[in-house]
């Protein structure tokens, strides 16, 4: 057990051939009320309806329940900044060279059915906070709004961004005094997700040559790397697991956020990586739940799977 401030972490591991990587911590519950406690487990129609069923609660329960003896590493510092979870424990493991073969996750993967797709790579993610300055003007009168203005600039920015990759825009503020007047300044908070590092480069240039003149604030921070791991010995074996269960053959995709494995490829390059979980449907939803049918066919995969590279 690892503890460091209010993080905990759990690693146990009895051989280095592979190693589970998972979390507990979930996001907050939204405003809106659910059927009963979203951090109790309640059961209704052959469902589990619970905050982070999906995000990975469910995921972690599929695998930690297959034998006495896993490989797994389980964190709290997951979903928020992800400094002393497993980025913290994955480095401490290379300073003592204990390294595994293989680094998969349970992160919900799947789309209509379990093992549909398959992810052996992500985007990164990379947020830009920016703040605009123009002129104040009254609504009465013809003029330039300085919110209408930039956000055309920003939506024809996101059409320029290359294929699957996304720029959406998180929040929007400005002050002004009155309701008869616009603001002189505007605030944008802005997330990319992007595949390659030489695209953050052009929209940096983009920003800086087409609002010059106006930007009086920009910050960017790089919160997720992107990650390829193409050259995977165990794909086969996973493909193989899974169509044997579910009769269906997996498809590989890249999209979605960032996850953990990230940590591992940084420190450990040239690993074998991949993550299979449960249907995104609902997660990070409201009423956000699990069949039990498909917690018990993950539990199935994973089984074969693991049963395949001993």
């Amino acid at each position: 057990m690892f503890k460091i401030r209010n993080t905990i972490n759990l690693l146990f591991y009895k051989n280095k051939k592979y190693l589970f990587i998972s979390h507990l911590d979930v996001v907050n519950e939204g405003f809106i009320k659910w059927i009963n406690n979203p951090f109790n487990c309640n059961c209704y129609k052959k469902k589990i309806f619970c905050r982070g069923i999906i995000d990975m609660k469910g995921g972690f329960c599929s695998f930690f329940f297959l034998q006495k003896k896993n490989n797994f590493l389980l964190t709290n510092d997951e979903e928020n900044i992800s400094i002393y979870g497993t980025q913290y424990v994955i480095n401490i493991l290379k300073n003592r060279n204990i390294f595994f073969l293989l680094y998969f996750g349970g992160e919900p993967t799947s789309n209509k059915f379990i093992g549909d797709n398959l992810k052996i790579s992500r985007r990164g993610s990379y947020n830009l906070e920016i703040v605009f300055n123009g002129k104040q003007k009254h609504c009465a009168y013809i003029g330039k709004n300085i919110i209408t203005f930039f956000l055309k600039k920003i939506f024809f920015l996101k059409k320029k961004v290359e294929k699957n990759e996304i720029l959406e825009i998180n929040n929007i503020f400005s002050i002004s005094g009155g309701t008869n007047i616009t603001p002189i300044n505007v605030f944008f908070k802005i997330n990319y997700r992007f595949l390659f590092y030489k695209n953050i480069i052009k929209i940096k240039k983009y920003f800086f040559f087409k609002f010059k003149n106006n930007l009086i604030y920009f910050k960017w921070v790089l919160s997720g790397i992107p990650f390829f791991c193409y050259k995977n010995y165990y794909l086969k074996k996973i493909f193989n697991s899974i169509y044997f269960i579910q009769n269906i053959f997996s498809k590989i995709n890249f999209l979605g956020g960032t996850s953990d494995l990230r940590y591992c490829y940084i420190f450990n390059k040239n690993k074998f990586i991949f993550e299979l979980g449960l249907i995104n449907k609902s997660i990070h939803k409201v009423n956000e739940y699990s069949c039990f049918d498909d917690l018990f066919i993950l539990n199935l995969i994973y089984f074969y799977f693991l049963n395949g590279i001993r």
